[in-house]
């Protein structure tokens, strides 16, 4: 039996959908990257109050107030300000996802990478190297290839191949976490002479006193 010619392009596109590789990523990344943060919290609306943190069972940016009155066994991400760039933990965030090739930033002795790119205007020069898909300029363009977290998402939903890493990471994969250095205490070497005792010389052979 010959099938039509349609019947067959339709066989095969389907095929070649179910070759596709499936991306995947959190549930609630989508949402994350484009709630809005630090606006003042409408439950909550005491003076500099903002929306600081994301719950991810609930999907929604949340307050300090808001953790404490029905979050408190929930997973929350802390978000922090970083050059008018809404920026997050790498220490958490690669628990979630694969933070590689996303530019990063110090805050606060604290590593961080943006949840999206900043505005910008004009195009980087050819000196310059650019975001893979935004074309912001780079801080170390050798060692990143993305600005931000959407920026590296979207080139993994433009290019699901093996040329852009995974969304998810690995299950033992795990982050550097870096803190303060802590200087060594100096410890006295294991052969060193220690001081000896000093000796009491006696002064001469006691004698007993006469009884009469």
């Amino acid at each position: 039996m010959v099938l039509p010619q349609s019947t067959c392009n339709l066989m095969s596109a389907k095929n070649k959908q179910v070759a596709q590789p499936e991306i995947q990523k959190p549930r609630w990344l989508d949402a994350f990257l484009r709630n809005k943060f630090f606006e003042q919290c409408k439950d909550h609306p005491e003076r500099k109050n903002e929306l600081n943190k994301y719950c991810i069972d609930c999907d929604q940016a949340v307050c300090q107030y808001c953790i404490s009155l029905g979050h408190q066994d929930h997973i929350t991400l802390k978000v922090y300000r970083h050059v008018y760039k809404d920026v997050v933990s790498i220490g958490t965030m690669d628990k979630y996802i694969d933070c590689s090739e996303i530019q990063r930033y110090k805050s606060n002795k604290r590593l961080v990478i943006s949840l999206n790119p900043l505005p910008h205007s004009g195009s980087t020069s050819n000196n310059e190297a650019s975001c893979n898909t935004c074309t912001r300029k780079l801080n170390e363009p050798n060692l990143y290839r993305y600005c931000s977290i959407s920026c590296k998402v979207k080139a993994i939903s433009l290019e699901p191949n093996d040329l852009v890493p995974a969304v998810i990471p690995d299950q033992n994969h795990n982050a550097p976490q870096e803190g303060p250095d802590i200087p060594t205490q100096e410890r006295p070497e294991a052969n060193a002479e220690l001081p000896r005792p000093r000796k009491r010389r006696r002064k001469g052979t006691p004698h007993r006193a006469p009884f009469f």
